[in-house]
């Protein structure tokens, strides 16, 4: 009883102090405090490094830059949580498991963007482009992959060349009009049909499209 009684003693000011007692812990345990480890009422830490925490940063940036122009042009906007869809275009985060931006992808309406068989970008798409690239060029440590696509109806061969032919105009829209270095550009791709959002031979707007992937440079 009386061994209880000095143990209860010594434990009582850790108990007042709370869980920050001990702070000076080293990081390799994996927890904010030794007492915080002793009586588990700390979650284990997550080490957040100053790259990811940059990236996801420097993303969110071009998202609410291109998100803001959109609103400003007094479009009409759909907004979730980590995304928004506007007349002929969507924009998505794709968040890592800490809940980091890792990527965006613009996602834009191929029967919006481009006359049928035709690799020119309407005037309308060429303004959905700019909003892109004015957050692209505003966040200068950014990179962009370009992604053509098409529907199945037709031959294989021509919408291979016709989506990169569409993906190359998009590319160089941001270059010409947004001033964005051709090297920032790291990828450009025609996919035909290989990539559908929805399965199907038949003819399908949504697998029409013309994807910009934006992401940290060096990611």
């Amino acid at each position: 009883m009386q061994r209880k009684i000095i143990l209860a003693a010594l434990l009582l000011p850790l108990l007042t102090l709370g869980c920050n007692t001990f702070q000076e812990m080293p990081s390799y345990f994996g927890y904010d405090s030794y007492w915080g480890m002793f009586c588990g009422c700390t979650q284990h830490r997550t080490e957040i490094s100053p790259e990811t925490d940059e990236a996801s940063d420097s993303l969110n940036k071009v998202y609410a830059r291109v998100r803001n122009d959109f609103a400003n042009n007094g479009e009409i906007l759909e907004e979730l949580e980590d995304s928004f869809r506007a007349q002929g275009f969507e924009l998505k985060k794709e968040l890592d498991a800490g809940g980091n931006t890792k990527r965006l992808i613009a996602i834009i309406d191929g029967d919006l963007s481009f006359p049928t068989g035709s690799s020119k970008l309407t005037p309308k798409a060429l303004e959905i482009v700019d909003k892109i690239g004015q957050g692209l060029a505003e966040i200068p440590n950014t990179v962009a992959k370009v992604h053509g696509h098409t529907d199945t109806p037709g031959s294989y061969q021509g919408n291979k060349i016709l989506s990169l032919k569409r993906a190359e105009s998009v590319k160089q829209a941001l270059i010409t009009r947004k001033g964005i270095a051709p090297e920032r550009i790291v990828e450009v791709r025609g996919f035909a049909d290989d990539r559908k959002i929805i399965d199907t031979t038949a003819s399908e707007p949504r697998n029409r499209r013309t994807e910009i992937w934006v992401s940290f440079k060096g990611e």
